[in-house]
């Protein structure tokens, strides 16, 4: 521990001569190696005054003591010996470090190099009920920027002192137990000494010059009693007691002596500037299970709680059913909590809430001594020594609640947890390239902690792209590097259920726990024990340092990374060829010979086997240790090292040798193919090598921790696998062969048209499937493949990098996440479906509320750490920091930033924020889109996952978004203005399954919630504005989807853009902009966990509503007219497109002439030239069926396709709204979605 302080310089014996070792007396040892006698005999000195204690002199010089004799010796240095340097804080990340007892001489409490400044400022005299110690002083003490005051009467004092005169006097005996030794060896090992400077307050009072202190005075404790100073005397004993207090501070021997801690009231906690000031700490005990309401014990069947007998009441469950325990609280700016003194464990932190409530007394407490606090998440009983201090600590707890802690314990605007905060910087994101490339920045950026929550996190997503960098920016790469660099990371997860999500929580958090030790991953529900079986934790958060917060809907997992151009297709290296090249490049058969490279590189194998097709075997344990991931390392420059690569060899001769008929059978005696499954087997053993090598070190270095409550996946035999790879070469073979006149001019290649894809090979069901959702009728120009990807072994490298790697290209309508432990296996395949595009927007707040944002992560924290690991120490309990002396760097962020006005909402209740009662709840993110759509004077711009929102009393829907919308438009009309309502939404939702079919009745019963919402119905909102009387809903709102098209292996594609936003613009001034959906699950606050900002410009620009001059906020407008362009292809405009202006989004130029005929004319020309599902002229299944057998475009003109094509504008797309209208959707009671109960849709 460091040295804070000088010793007293007047005591030292400067005509000491030296003592005999052999007498039993320490020894001081000076630099030069001279000892002389420092028996007690020799410090103590005499006062001219009989009433004073001198008996704590030291000399200046001591800085420890070392046992490394058979005597004690007190070691010494020079008085310019001072070398350590003055700082001015404590960093916050002291609060991470491993926890120490508080009657260690090993606590690291005070800055280094500051001293302590004492002032007794107040005395209170009271002769009547302190007869011995009447006075009562305020102490004011200053330690840097830190000041505060502790009331002690004049026995506290005689205590202390007479605790370090025990301590001071055990120090010169060589007691013989290991303890004593280890005590005074603890100085030994103390850390650099740090010279103390005077503040000038003191310095003044002093009468000296401003200078550092080289010579401490003496420590002179005045023995009267306070009941013999006279009343006129107090002064003087004020001075006394002041100055002995203030010397005893300056000697490190002292200060750092745990009693004189106590006396204090200071802790580790006490000077870190990050959280705040230094707050009131103290000790105290704490009633056992009295952490939450329910666990205060036993009281006789429940007679005791009427409270017919207080005393009875606190004998029974205090005295004979509970115990109380010593612990150390402490009261912050904006929490407070207790540790563990015997060890120093942080036990608990409690955030001051609007449910906090504090109160004494016997009706209360049963104690005249006793407290009682109340949050909304915690309850807690505790008592003081004596009833003043009850009293003093409930006036001080109640001061902070209604002065730094008042933005959270009084109402906030929309029933939020947290105030609105003006003048923050943020900024906003669409799309998902621009956001993780952000996101990777403030990460690598981190100096001290990380938070992160999602519903679904791939470890092995590339926050930017493409990789050039190799996997420098993939995510748990970060992680790892920043977390070996001592930042503190901690992630929640939400724990699915397994038969119902594929999204292995499980897998993700062990794949990050494993990277370091600094990383801390929960997952939370436990289903079964906390009954929660349909709800989610849908949050996707990132806040760094607690000073930067990313708020939005897109979660750091596979699908979610885009951007405005929205690619169909990724073939990356795998590059399909062109019709051009197919017609001059003749066919090669997969027999055709090729050598292995001189190095036996598997990756140089791939380069040299252009155009060589070779499929894996079919189930995914054959595909996620396929060369694939190989081929992706291959690209990226890693080549298989040596030994590997010797281990390969061996094991392949191994194979060949003991299984010579099923070579045989497998290549059918030739040597081209006999090297191709000696290749396939090389590449095969080294990723079986690698795989083992990974798991045993997981194992090695998993923590004893973790719960191990998922078993690993089994792993099936190299050897059978190498057969089964075997028999499926073959098969491959033979039917290329066999069909070699069919694909005779085109290339054989995976990312042309396979002999499984031919027209010959698709049946009709599977041409249906395909043409389903947007695929052309013609096989070539399939877009979708109903079955799961079989890869295929391809190795045609053009040094093209792929955007979308393994499991991240995806589509979510086709084939849901699925084995994510193999993260590099494709779900679909590549070569004959195109991805799903993802269309996003998220933001990012700084300063104040992104504190805010991260006050909720630790909230949930600290509620799954007590539920789920409460006695883990090495999951630490998360403190808030304090809101003044944000420190913002301008330059983190490389994103434009706008100063607005900002609140953080929340979807918060019971299971996912731990509040005690059932009934708590919080939905402010419902009351803040129901006021904004009230208060809209022009427009409302929303994008949203849902729509799924009913008049009131439908009793199924209960959230209001509907009704509000209905009023608000209802107002307009009656008042003759003009008013729109943007709504885009999902063309279908992405829910793996055929809308028409049997696996599609999830997919179906979102759909009918979403139109039952929207036109079908007298609850939905269309129906009841025609009800009201508007003839034309359409002139007040309407109703859009995404949709694009691309080529693949040269025939036109098409597919939806799913819309993930979580989004809603008023006027060009407000957004509100989170994760929450618009259905019951995110907004009644009992069911899913959201977070959103809703952010107020506070900076215009020049703009128009309705042809009129208009003040459009900078940062509501600038995403507004981003996502305009957008959507109308604005974005790269075309030459000959004639310019569009976007800057007013009511006149009825842009509404009707633009907005709404872009789209039209897109749903009309993507229905003559694909056939799209879904479409208005489906509205059953027979003509859907019908549909789908008439010819589009694309197969009856093939000529008039590309006119076609380049007449579609943008990606907007009107919402079907006569989609399967005559059809019932709501899933049959039969099947397992029809025994779901109904509010899990909703």
């Amino acid at each position: 521990m460091s040295d804070m302080g000088m010793s007293n310089p007047a005591l030292s014996c400067d005509d000491a001569t030296p003592a005999s070792p052999s007498t039993g007396q320490a020894e001081l040892v000076t630099p030069g190696g001279g000892t002389f006698d420092t028996s007690l005999a020799c410090y103590s000195l005499r006062s001219e005054a009989e009433e004073f204690d001198e008996n704590l002199d030291a000399p200046d010089s001591v800085t420890y003591l070392s046992i490394g004799g058979p005597n004690p010796v007190l070691v010494i240095r020079e008085g310019d010996a001072d070398s350590g340097s003055t700082v001015s804080e404590i960093p916050y990340n002291y609060v991470y470090n491993p926890p120490v007892k508080f009657d260690s001489m090993r606590r690291h409490i005070f800055i280094p190099g500051l001293e302590i400044t004492v002032e007794i400022i107040d005395n209170e005299r009271n002769l009547t009920s302190h007869v011995l110690n009447p006075n009562l002083y305020t102490v004011k003490l200053t330690h840097g920027q830190f000041t505060w005051t502790i009331q002690k009467r004049y026995n506290h004092f005689r205590n202390l002192h007479q605790q370090l005169t025990t301590y001071r006097a055990s120090l010169h005996i060589p007691f013989p137990t290991k303890s004593h030794r280890e005590r005074r060896d603890s100085f030994r090992n103390m850390h650099t000494v740090h010279q103390t400077t005077a503040s000038p307050a003191m310095q003044q009072k002093l009468g000296k010059p401003l200078k550092k202190i080289k010579k401490s005075a003496l420590p002179r404790f005045p023995l009267k009693p306070d009941s013999l100073v006279s009343f006129d005397a107090v002064p003087q004993r004020m001075k006394q007691l002041e100055e002995y207090l203030y010397n005893l501070l300056n000697i490190s021997l002292y200060r750092n002596f745990h009693g004189t801690v106590n006396f204090l009231e200071v802790s580790h906690l006490s000077f870190i500037a990050a959280l705040g000031g230094k707050g009131k700490e103290g000790l105290i005990k704490k009633r056992t299970g009295s952490t939450r309401a329910g666990q205060s014990g036993c009281n006789f069947c429940g007679c005791l709680t009427g409270g017919c007998c207080v005393r009875c009441s606190y004998f029974c469950s205090d005295v004979v059913w509970s115990k109380w325990r010593n612990r150390w609280f402490f009261v912050k700016e904006t929490c407070f909590g207790y540790c563990r003194p015997k060890d120093g464990v942080l036990r608990c932190v409690v955030l001051f809430d609007q449910g906090f409530d504090i109160s004494s007394g016997m009706y209360s407490t049963g104690m005249r001594n006793g407290l009682q606090i109340a949050t909304n998440s915690r309850y807690l009983v505790i008592k003081h020594p004596t009833r003043r201090m009850a009293k003093e600590w409930m006036r001080y707890m109640k001061g902070v609640a209604n002065e730094s802690a008042r933005d959270f314990t009084l109402p906030n605007p929309h029933q939020s947890f947290a105030p609105s905060r003006p003048g923050v910087q943020a900024g906003w994101f669409v799309d998902g390239a621009g956001y993780m490339s952000a996101v990777a920045d403030a990460l690598e950026g981190a100096t001290e902690e990380i938070f992160i929550t999602d519903w679904m996190l791939s470890p092995e997503i590339y926050m930017k792209r493409p990789a050039i960098d190799g996997d420098y920016w993939r995510l748990d790469k970060i992680l790892k590097r920043k977390a070996e660099q001592g930042i503190k990371i901690f992630v929640l997860l939400f724990k699915e259920l397994d038969f119902a999500l594929g999204i292995n929580s499980y897998y993700s958090k062990q794949k990050l726990v494993e990277q370091h030790e600094n990383i801390k991953v929960l997952r939370h529900p436990d289903h079964a024990k906390a009954g929660i079986l349909f709800w989610a934790h849908h949050e996707k958060l990132v806040i760094v340092d607690q000073t930067y917060a990313f708020v939005g809907g897109i979660d750091l997992c596979y699908g979610r990374w885009d951007d405005y151009k929205h690619r169909l297709t990724d073939l990356g290296s795998i590059s399909s060829s062109t019709s051009s090249s197919a017609n001059n490049t003749t066919a090669r058969k997969p027999s055709t010979v090729v050598e292995l490279d001189e190095n036996g590189s598997v990756a140089n194998l791939l380069k040299s086997s252009k155009n060589i097709a070779i499929a894996t075997a079919v189930d995914r344990q054959e595909a996620e240790t396929a060369a694939a991931a190989r081929a992706v390392q291959a690209a990226s420059g890693e080549a298989p090292s040596e030994s590997k690569l010797a281990e390969s060899e061996s094991e392949k001769q191994r194979f060949v040798q003991t299984q010579p008929d099923v070579v045989k059978e497998a290549t059918g005696g030739g040597e081209s193919s006999h090297k191709l499954l000696v290749a396939a087997a090389q590449a095969l053993s080294m990723v079986n090598a690698e795989r083992q090598q990974v798991t045993e070190e997981r194992e090695a270095s998993m923590p004893e921790n973790i719960k191990q409550n998922t078993p690993e996946m089994g792993r099936r035999n190299m050897m059978d696998k190498l057969m089964d790879y075997g028999r499926d070469l073959k098969n491959r073979m033979t039917l290329s062969e066999q069909q070699s006149d069919t694909v005779q001019g085109e290339e054989v290649d995976g990312n042309t048209k396979s002999a499984l894809s031919s027209p010959g090979y698709l049946s009709e069901e599977e041409r249906r499937k395909r043409q389903l959702y947007g695929g052309a009728g013609n096989p070539g120009g399939s877009v979708l493949s109903p079955q799961p990807f079989k890869s295929k072994f391809t190795f045609e490298l053009d040094g093209q990098a792929k955007l979308w790697i393994g499991k991240d290209y995806i589509n979510f309508i086709v084939k849901d996440f699925t084995n994510l432990d193999s993260p590099y296996v494709d779900l679909v395949d590549r070569s004959t479906t195109v991805r799903m595009p993802w269309h996003d927007v998220a933001t990012v707040v700084l300063g104040p509320a992104a504190r805010d944002v991260a006050r909720h992560f630790i909230e949930r924290w600290n509620a799954v750490k007590l539920e789920k690991c409460r006695e883990n120490t090495s999951y630490p309990y998360l403190l808030p920091k304090s809101y003044n002396d944000i420190r913002i760097d301008s330059k983190f962020l490389n994103v434009p930033l706008q100063h607005v006005t900002c609140q953080v909402l929340r979807s918060a209740s019971s299971w996912n924020c731990g509040f005690i009662e059932p009934d708590c709840v919080e939905q402010s993110i419902h009351e803040a889109y129901v006021q904004t759509i009230s208060k809209a004077q022009h427009y409302i711009y929303i994008e949203n996952q849902f729509f799924i929102s009913l008049e009131m009393g439908n009793g199924v829907v209960k959230n209001q978004i509907a009704d509000y919308l209905f009023k608000r438009i209802v107002r307009a009309h009656r008042d003759k203005k003009v008013f729109r309502v943007y709504v885009v939404m999902p063309l279908l939702p992405g829910f793996e399954g055929d809308v028409g079919g049997s696996t599609g009745i999830s997919l179906r019963a979102i759909t009918h919630w979403n139109y039952a919402s929207i036109s079908r119905g007298k609850s939905s909102l269309l129906m009841r504005l025609r009800a009201a009387g508007i003839e034309n809903p359409f002139d007040y709102i309407s109703f859009h989807s995404l949709r694009t098209n691309s080529t693949l292996n040269g025939m036109p594609v098409t597919e939806l853009i799913y819309v993930h936003s979580k989004l809603l613009i008023a006027d060009d001034k407000v957004v509100i902009c989170g994760s929450a959906n618009i259905n019951d699950r995110s907004l009644i606050g009992k069911r899913d966990s959201e977070v959103c900002v809703i952010i107020t410009d506070e900076s215009f620009e020049e703009g128009r509503m309705n042809g009129e001059s208009y003040p459009c906020g900078i940062f509501a407008g600038k995403l507004r007219k981003f996502l305009f362009r957008e959507h109308l292809g604005l974005l790269e405009p075309e030459p000959k497109r004639a310019p569009v202006d976007v800057t007013d989004p009511v006149i009825d130029s842009f509404w009707n002439d633009v907005w709404r005929r872009t789209s039209r004319r897109n749903t009309v020309l993507y229905d003559e030239v694909f056939r799209c599902i879904p479409s208005d002229a489906v509205q059953s299944f027979v003509m859907m069926k019908r549909f789908l057998e008439d010819k589009s475009l694309l197969q009856s003109n093939p000529d008039a396709i590309q006119r076609a094509v380049s007449r579609i504008e943008g990606n907007l797309v009107d919402l079907p709204l006569k989609f399967l209208c005559k059809e019932v959707l709501t899933p049959p009671g039969a099947s397992k979605e029809g025994m779901m109960p109904t509010y899990m849709w909703t």
